[in-house]
């Protein structure tokens, strides 16, 4: 391997592993965030209510319910992971096949990008087959349904 390749792969592993670092530090404060605010907005509407009775009444409404449902925290629809595994996939299979594309220019001896490319393949493809079977399934178990429409 040569030292420049091996120098350069450091370098972006090392600003990828960052760059990972710092998006999951911002997106585990927004979630915090949120989560104090939804609880502290819960706790006030609560302190409005005068007695168990009012309480009663309030959580038989629908905005009852959904009051409720607020309470068990963020679900996400199948379809948004769907989605989501979909695009992790197609990006890694594009990323793999240009490692793969560099591999078979500078020559297959002893070259890194061999791996990290045949590595990067297999997991876009393991992300796009995963994404297939979550999509069977939830139009199995009827998980496919937007907004609680009845799927077509």
């Amino acid at each position: 391997m040569q030292p420049n390749v091996a120098i350069l792969l450091v370098m972006v592993a090392s600003f990828a592993t960052l760059a990972w670092v710092m998006y999951l530090i911002s997106e585990t404060s927004k979630r915090q965030r949120r989560t104090k605010a939804q609880s502290e907005l819960q706790g006030r509407l609560l302190d409005k209510f005068s007695s168990a009775h009012e309480v009663a009444e309030f959580l038989q409404t629908q905005g009852g319910a959904q009051f409720v449902n607020s309470f068990s925290g963020e679900r996400e629809e199948p379809a948004a992971g769907i989605l989501r595994s979909t695009h992790r996939g197609i990006v890694l299979v594009i990323v793999g096949l240009g490692c793969l594309g560099l591999t078979r220019a500078y020559g297959w001896e002893d070259n890194p990008l061999l791996v990290i490319g045949v590595i990067l393949l297999c997991l876009g493809l393991g992300f796009l087959i995963s994404a297939v079977a979550s999509h069977r399934l939830s139009k199995v178990l009827g998980l496919s349904a937007r907004s609680g429409d009845p799927q077509q």
